[in-house]
């Protein structure tokens, strides 16, 4: 019984630098998604903003209105960001499984 305990703890100890890289793989795959959407949403809030402030400076709409606009569709960008990110919480909870079932393959191959 001892031998076993030992091997299960060195079985877990030894999935350190595995958990790392299988975590490393999904942020790095989608690192370049996430900063592609945020400058397609930023150049657009920047497109949006120019065009309102062109009607502020033509004086055809007010400094509050201005405002709220921009305010309007900084919100609608960040809800379409914040979808972005709801695509990544299920991929987390793919790799929160991959993560388990690593650990459980581990202890039953010691036991």
């Amino acid at each position: 019984m001892p031998d076993k305990q030992k091997n299960i703890e060195k079985g877990l100890d030894n999935l350190d630098d595995q958990i790392v890289g299988l975590v490393g793989k999904h942020i790095k795959r989608n690192k370049e998604r996430y900063e592609k959407v945020a400058k397609k949403l930023q150049a657009e809030l920047k497109k949006d903003t120019k065009r309102y402030a062109k009607l502020l400076a033509d004086e055809k709409i007010e400094p509050g209105d201005f405002e709220m606009l921009v305010k309007g569709r900084w919100a609608q960008l960040k809800i379409e960001l914040l979808s972005e990110a709801t695509i990544s919480k299920s991929k987390f909870e793919g790799i929160a499984g991959d993560v388990l079932a690593l650990t459980l393959d581990t202890v039953l191959d010691a036991v």
